[in-house]
């Protein structure tokens, strides 16, 4: 050792002399609900939204159903909407509502095979999202009883493109997408001139296509239905005269002509996609852009679920999307069941028997490292710099980078943090206790960071 150059043996000393760091059990760390984190389809029990309220999570999306809301005309019954709403605002979680054309009374039957069936009457249609957003705009005329906080961000036009999903989907012709999308727009900003105004998000299946068809990608586009059964698209085929009319017919003049604030897509499949997703559809639609669905790890493309997957899908999915400027992402499910693709039928945050999986770790993790001036960057694959409001650098990697994040710690005297176990969330204080390319944290005050 003494033969060491004398920097050499300065560094080396600095690293002896650093206080032992402590582990972090992330499963009994005390968090708050996160406004730059997210979750779509809680669904309609309140009583499991505490697990959400857990996660660290601060933004929850429900469903504002025409046909639950207004099930005659005229007659409303905000009774459920209000039970899920209060739930959430009494944990301090911000509720993010997606509008759903679905009473029969109100639409056109010819169009009903897609949950946002087309009005017969546009002005009813404006009347019923303005009635929705009256009741949680927090103007004191005509609020939910108890509201505590106005809601911001309102959504329409669930995964519009297809004609047959039944998720959301449009089934009526473009000019008459965009009159629909636009009168919601216009009864939001009516009633509330601060809310957030979201256009559907486009499937994670449509905008890899259109990466393909407009950036001229290579990439792999494919949809798992079951261990035997999927749907592949073949380069000629994206680039084809058939999905290019549909593109130049309808994808751009919808997200051209429309009127909205917040452009939205969904990212499922491979994270790797995310950047390229969330730009194309930043640069197609002008508007500022964020994803309210997003999943992993996903079982197409031969993916399959692991602790460990579970527990990275969350971290660099989220991470993705803060590098990309979007607010949050919202995570695909609270818990286990039935309803979901194939391919994502592994996402959710906890078990069908309330077990919390390893992803509820990763998002208690990631509720104490962005706080709300937090600035994420992405420095290369599998690595992330997480520039905190307090002036605080976390440098965050998995893989092959995580390895030089861990020599750089030690050579640097940082506080160094590894994923040891996914499965319980723990976090260990030396790499040496963790697996080859695991997920590892270093930063100078990491250790205060976790300390309560």
């Amino acid at each position: 050792m003494w033969g060491l150059p004398t920097a050499a043996r300065a560094a080396l000393f600095a690293v002896l002399a650093l206080p032992a760091a402590a582990d972090v059990d992330l499963s009994r760390l005390t968090v708050t609900p996160n406004p730059r984190l997210g979750l779509a389809f809680p669904g309609s029990q309140t009583r499991y939204y505490q697990a959400i309220a857990g996660a660290g999570i601060g933004v929850t999306r429900l469903s504002a159903s025409w046909d639950r809301i207004e099930p005659r005309e005229g007659r409303f019954n905000f009774s459920g909407l209000d039970d899920r709403v209060r739930a959430l605002e009494d944990l301090g979680i911000q509720p993010f509502l997606t509008f759903e054309s679905d009473a029969d009374w109100a639409t056109d039957a010819a169009t009903r095979k897609v949950r946002n069936a087309r009005p017969r009457d546009l002005q009813l249609w404006q009347r019923f999202v303005g009635a929705v957003v009256n009741r949680y705009d927090g103007d004191g005329a005509g609020d939910m009883p108890g509201l505590r906080f106005p809601i911001r961000y309102y959504q329409v036009a669930n995964e519009w493109i297809s004609d047959s999903n039944r998720s959301g989907g449009w089934a009526g012709t473009t000019d008459e997408l965009i009159a629909y999308v636009n009168a919601a727009h216009d009864a939001v900003a009516a009633e509330d001139a601060q809310a957030m105004f979201v256009m559907g998000g486009i499937a994670s299946f449509n905008s890899d296509v259109l990466v393909v068809q407009q950036e001229h990608s290579n990439i792999e586009v494919r949809q798992s239905w079951s261990k035997t059964s999927e749907t592949v698209l073949t380069q000629a085929q994206m680039r084809g005269p058939e999905i290019r009319a549909i593109v130049e017919g309808k994808v751009l003049p919808v997200l051209k002509q429309s009127r909205y604030d917040i452009a939205s897509v969904h990212l499922y499949g491979p994270e790797s996609r995310d950047m390229d997703r969330l730009a194309l559809v930043r640069r197609l639609s002008g508007r500022p852009v964020l994803s309210t669905e997003c999943g992993g790890p996903t079982l197409d493309y031969g993916g399959e679920y692991t602790p460990e997957a579970h527990f990275r899908a969350v971290i660099h999915r989220n991470l993705n999307v803060l590098a990309a400027g979007a607010p949050f992402c919202l995570w695909f499910r609270l818990g286990e069941g039935s309803g979901t693709t194939y391919g994502n039928a592994r996402t959710a945050l906890y078990a069908a028997d309330g077990t919390p999986k390893p992803g509820v770790f990763a998002y208690r993790l990631l509720s104490r490292l962005i706080d709300t001036g937090a600035r994420v960057s992405a420095e290369a694959d599998g690595s992330f710099v997480i520039q905190r409001g307090t002036g605080a650098r976390i440098s965050v990697a998995w893989g092959p980078a995580a390895g030089a994040l861990a020599q750089r710690a030690r050579t640097e005297g940082t506080d160094l943090l590894c994923l040891a176990d996914p499965q319980r969330g723990l976090l260990a204080s030396g790499p040496d206790r963790c697996g080859a390319g695991a997920i590892t944290l270093s930063g100078a005050g990491l250790d205060a960071l976790f300390s309560s």
